[in-house]
């Protein structure tokens, strides 16, 4: 008998799941609403995030109760903004590495996506997104079935269209009204959360038929094998996840907590909170490996690099906290820091105690050491983003 684990098909949405799209609508949407004299609130955030655009807008309003505007007029001040700043939206963590890995393997896929066909044709013109087109069998849009999500209408007509059953599909989703959606067309659901409230979302069950199986805190932990697909090959050392292409952060440091090195024994140069802005997807978090250089020295050094909100501490605000893998004399604020993220090492994660996050860190700089030293990554050192003097973005 064949194991019902074992999935025949993929299907993914498409924004804040594979294509940064989320990071450039909030900063569209705050400047709509701002415009109105309103705050965009997590609140309405949640409320809106994976429905159609008109039914997102609709959200938005009744949650915050704007009185004397339409979604449809929202919806049109925001498009004519957006509309230029979709051919700028990145691949989010780990997208092109699983979308490549199971078409290689000729695993089938498909997208089941809430914006509709016009806008996802101008997504898709992007340069990042142009990689993506041709690994999918299917394209399922939102303006394209009766009902957007959370009603289950796009996995549906997406599943019908490849001639796949519903139980043989996995899905992977980012927001709660596409996990709900796909839970009501009888889907198992990985979900990789693109809101940090983790209660929006229900709370997975490795053996449920259909809704939440698994929740990651990006694709780079998704583990193909645990659902009957071919396992990835490509971890250096077998340990580190290659980030490609490398991604770059440039900015001043600054003073933090000062936990790194009073409680810690850890040194940690701490970016200002803004180079994060703009730098990165909004759901980016995580422990990675990289290069830095400081100010204008040409010296570059190997660095293990949390981001996140160190669910340890409980931090209010994100940031990112680059360790140099160098005894330096003195301390450095003030100065410009370039960051090469090359590799991923783990997702964000609590401890129990002190002790133990202290020996998780330290292990992350054992790893960075020896993947960095890896025939593979250490030319990586060289990239002309930590020149003193480059570009702010040298990807």
């Amino acid at each position: 008998m064949p194991d019902p684990r074992v999935v025949k098909a993929v299907l993914l949405d498409l924004d804040g799941t594979l294509l940064d799209t989320e990071s450039l609508v909030l900063d569209v949407a705050k400047g709509v609403l701002r415009n109105h004299g309103h705050d965009l609130t997590p609140d309405a955030q949640q409320a809106a995030i994976g429905r159609r655009p008109l039914e997102a807008w609709q959200a938005t309003i009744d949650c915050l109760g704007i009185q004397g505007v339409t979604a449809q007029q929202l919806f049109d001040e925001s498009e004519v903004l957006l509309k230029h700043k979709w051919q700028d939206a990145r691949l989010m963590p780990g997208a092109a590495r699983l979308l490549w890995h199971l078409h290689s393997h000729g695993i089938p896929m498909a997208l089941a996506t809430s914006t509709s066909r016009a806008t996802y044709e101008a997504k898709m013109c992007g340069k990042a997104a142009q990689s993506l087109c041709s690994v999918f069998q299917a394209t399922k849009c939102g303006d394209e079935v009766e009902h957007g999500k959370p009603a289950p209408d796009c996995f549906h007509a997406t599943a019908a269209k490849i001639g796949v059953a519903p139980e043989d599909c996995l899905v992977v989703e980012d927001a709660p009204s596409g996990v709900q959606a796909a839970t009501a067309a009888g889907m198992r659901v990985v979900v990789v959360p693109s809101i940090r409230d983790k209660d929006a979302y229900p709370q997975p069950d490795p053996e449920a038929t259909a809704g939440c199986c698994a929740m990651l805190a990006s694709l780079y932990d998704f583990a193909p094998e645990e659902y009957g697909l071919p396992a990835f090959e490509d971890r250096i050392c077998g340990e580190l996840v290659p980030v490609e292409p490398p991604w770059t952060l440039k900015g001043t440091v600054v003073k933090g907590f000062g936990r790194g090195s009073k409680e810690l024994g850890i040194p940690t140069a701490n970016l200002d909170s803004a180079s994060l802005q703009g730098a990165l997807a909004e759901a980016v978090s995580g422990v990675y490996s990289g290069w830095a250089s400081i100010g204008s020295s040409p010296e570059v050094y190997m660095t293990a690099m949390s981001i996140g909100w160190n669910p340890y501490f409980d931090n209010a605000q994100k940031t990112a906290e680059p360790w140099l893998l160098h005894d330096f004399d003195e301390d450095f604020y003030g100065e410009e820091l370039r960051v090469l993220v090359v590799g991923y090492i783990r997702p964000e994660a609590n401890f129990e105690s002190l002790d133990a996050l202290i020996t998780r860190i330290h292990k992350d700089a054992d790893v960075t050491r020896e993947c960095l030293s890896s025939a593979l990554l250490t030319s990586t050192k060289k990239h002309p983003f930590l020149l003193p003097g480059s570009p702010d973005s040298a990807n």
